[in-house]
């Protein structure tokens, strides 16, 4: 982040502070850009006499990415709806400060957030031991199977109408059905495609679902959970979505080499067993086709990036490294189904 965008960015947060707190003098200090995709992040600490008494919080501003349609997951101010729709539930969630999509403050949506301290399984971060990762999974599973058993009608305004399964296959063919996407890595696609439509689940359980639930999804601090965070991907949906995502973050038949899983990763049997504790009856059956429909998915998503990649489209060697495992996910998608 140049000089010239600091300045910009704190002359703008500066402004926006001093309207929400009523306090003309509040200063904003110690700005930091912040990793994240679908939008641009900045902690920064907030200084401020609210009602005449000095306080100082660390707090997270997040930024629509310039320039584009204001849907899906640049739909930042949908996100900090979903995150305060969940305040006081076992959902934990970072607090949202406030949220807007008025351009008037930076040009584009945004939303502001309390700061946690503490940081994800992101490669380049601190990893866990096995009895770290454990308590991790533990206090994940619950916060997973909490965020399911909510009352999804009540939220249905701010979450949007259920999602359709159809809906998401028409979106991953529109990814799929081209012809300079690698052969060998699609060979399998189209054969796991087929056998995922032909036995869709007939009535799956519905309800809140994050969309994205994995490790680098989960804030924590000494294996301790302290936040669900990246909320983009939300939707009301068949909950075993979530969970099918969960395991292929941990499944090591996916990958070639160690994949996305983090060290000391449980295998989706024990992630399933805590769900299944969770839940209080067996879930290891209906989440298989979730599981391939995962495989499925990020292998789509994966095949397409390197596709983008290789034609300098979108240059990120993280992905010819992902790609290793492109192939596989659509073999073991298979495998799993039968």
């Amino acid at each position: 982040m140049s000089a010239g965008d600091t300045a910009e960015i704190i002359r703008q947060l500066t402004a926006l502070c001093r309207a929400k707190t009523g306090d003309p003098d509040a200063t904003v200090s110690e700005i930091q850009a912040l990793p994240g995709h679908a939008g641009f992040s900045y902690s920064f600490v907030l200084e401020a006499k609210p009602g005449g008494v000095a306080k100082r919080e660390k707090l997270v501003i997040r930024l629509a990415p310039a320039g584009v349609r204001i849907s899906g997951t640049a739909d930042v101010v949908r996100q900090a709806r979903v995150m305060a729709s969940l305040a006081g539930t076992d959902v934990p969630v970072p607090p949202v400060r406030w949220h807007d999509h008025d351009p008037a403050w930076f040009g584009r949506p945004f939303y502001v957030v309390g700061f946690i301290e503490g940081h994800t399984l992101l490669p380049g971060q601190p990893q866990l031991d096995p009895k770290g990762i454990n308590r991790l999974a533990r206090e994940g599973i619950r916060a997973l199977f909490a965020l399911h058993q909510l009352d999804w009608r009540s939220r249905q305004e701010v979450w949007g109408e259920p999602f359709d399964f159809t809906e998401e296959f028409k979106r991953l063919d529109y990814l799929l059905d081209r012809p300079t996407l690698d052969p060998e890595m699609v060979r399998l696609a189209p054969k796991l495609r087929e056998r995922l439509r032909s036995t869709m689940p007939a009535e799956p359980r519905i309800g809140c679902v994050h969309g994205d639930f994995q490790w680098s999804n989960l804030l924590m601090r000494d294996g301790e959970l302290l936040a669900v965070i990246d909320w983009e991907l939300s939707l009301i949906g068949a909950v075993m979505i979530d969970l099918g995502w969960f395991c292929l973050f941990c499944d090591v038949d996916s990958w070639v080499g160690n994949g996305l899983r983090p060290e000391h990763c449980l295998s989706p049997e024990e992630i399933t067993a805590l769900y299944s504790d969770a839940a209080n009856r067996s879930v290891t059956d209906e989440v298989r086709w979730f599981r391939a429909l995962a495989g499925y998915r990020f292998g789509v998503i994966t095949v397409f990036n390197v596709m983008l990649h290789r034609r300098g489209k979108r240059i990120d060697p993280l992905w010819e490294e992902i790609g290793r495992s492109g192939s596989r996910l659509f073999e073991r998608g298979l495998e799993l189904l039968g």
